[in-house]
């Protein structure tokens, strides 16, 4: 692989001992993937936060990252991670001082510490054709398909390497010629709200695990209905980028020519919809303790619908129900009162947090109704919850009844 004079002086150690570990990263990983090059990158975002991630080695190998002096030279936002920094919501103390500990560590490398899934709901918005080194699965497909920035699907290791050294190896999603569709589906299903577009992702990912799919058929998607598709493909199926015809930068730049010439069909009819839904539900009670909503994190339009949806009703008080989004979005909803009114029912709105980096499982809770096809396929491993996945409203109405009822 052919390095820059600067580049080279960085894997020799002329600008410290934390960018030569970081080139040492990225250079290993190009020869992997067979880079020629490093390529320049404009900004970064570092996932694997949650302790549960990190665990304990990990979280004092950040710390000495940071005591090193280690500084990030792009723009580099965080993950989601696993307490809410505004209140306590319960967790074990031990769990919280950990996680508080891996937050401030990466925060002292010069990370903005706006830990979320979603950072480009609040400023952090690649261009077309902008190459960047975005860890975390939805975020990355979100930004290749809907915004048609370039970037791989990096681990939390080597987003921080790129976030240090403004680099990143050119192979994978970087290059135009590996972002044709290899998968085109053909939907003819119905799609009505953020679970059906879950169970599309989540069908498409399951059968195509990897792929690159581009979608017909589909109208007028909001941005929220981009973002929970590619959560559930990529959660479901590592997918990293999609394509909707007519519709995607990608797509719309290239005249519709996306597909690859050996391109596979599948046709989604409601039948496979329904497939798609019911491989996310792995409840066996009806009697639900927990509610969650917002992974990815909920945006403005979200929290608004949920205040609609909760307006005049409460929280069974054998319900634990929270709604999670970042400090950006939060703000903002307070300002408009949406907060006071979610939290008029007994409802929670967290910030910072993700269920499935976080531990409610501590405080008991085990069947679980979601909206997320992203939390459905991750929170029966990582929490040990069982999950009925359906849309906001049968969320809300199970949070008020104690009951999920199809």
């Amino acid at each position: 692989m052919k390095l820059t004079d600067h580049e080279k002086s960085m894997l020799d150690g002329e600008h410290g001992a934390p960018v030569q570990k970081a080139m040492e990263i990225l250079v290993a990983l190009g020869k992997i993937y067979d880079a020629e090059r490093l390529i320049p990158i404009q900004s970064a975002h570092v996932a694997g936060l949650s302790l549960k991630s990190h665990g304990v080695a990990g979280m004092e190998w950040v710390e000495e990252m940071a005591a090193s002096a280690a500084k990030v030279c792009i723009p580099t936002t965080l993950n989601v991670i696993g307490l809410d920094r505004s209140r306590d919501l319960g967790l074990p103390e031990d769990w919280c001082d950990k996680q508080m500990r891996i937050g401030k560590a990466y925060e002292c490398m010069g990370c903005y510490g706006n830990s979320s899934c979603v950072p480009y709901y609040h400023g952090f918005t690649p261009r077309f054709g902008e190459h960047i080194a975005w860890a975390e699965s939805s975020a990355v497909v979100y930004t290749n398909s809907v915004l048609g920035a370039r970037d791989n699907r990096e681990g939390g290791p080597s987003a921080l390497a790129a976030a240090l050294t403004g680099r990143t190896p050119l192979y994978g999603y970087h290059l135009d010629a590996e972002r044709l569709a290899n998968v085109h589906v053909r939907v003819s299903a119905r799609l009505r709200n953020l679970a059906d577009y879950g169970a599309l992702g989540a069908f498409v990912g399951k059968r195509f695990s990897n792929a690159v799919p581009a979608f017909s058929g589909l109208s007028a998607m909001r941005t929220e209905d981009h973002v929970y598709l590619g959560a559930a493909l990529a959660s479901s199926g590592g997918v990293a980028l999609y394509h909707v015809l007519g519709m995607t930068p990608d797509a719309l730049f290239n005249d519709d020519k996306v597909l690859a010439k050996d391109c596979i069909e599948l046709e989604v009819t409601e039948k496979e919809l329904t497939m798609g839904r019911e491989q996310l539900c792995s409840g066996t009670s009806r009697q639900i303790d927990y509610v969650a909503v917002g992974c990815p994190h909920c945006s403005l339009n979200q929290l608004a619908e949920l205040a609609r949806l909760l307006d005049g009703k409460k929280v069974n008080s054998g319900v634990t129900m929270w709604i999670h989004t970042n400090v950006a979005i939060k703000g903002l909803a307070a300002q408009l009162g949406i907060i006071d009114a979610i939290e008029r029912s007994g409802a929670v709105v967290t910030q910072d947090l993700c269920t499935i980096l976080s531990c409610p499982e501590a405080l008991g809770f085990k069947n679980v109704v979601t909206n997320s096809a992203k939390m459905a396929f991750y929170a029966p491993g990582s929490n040990g919850f069982n999950i009925w996945f359906d849309d906001v409203a049968r969320c809300v109405d199970a949070a008020v009844t104690g009951t999920y009822t199809e």
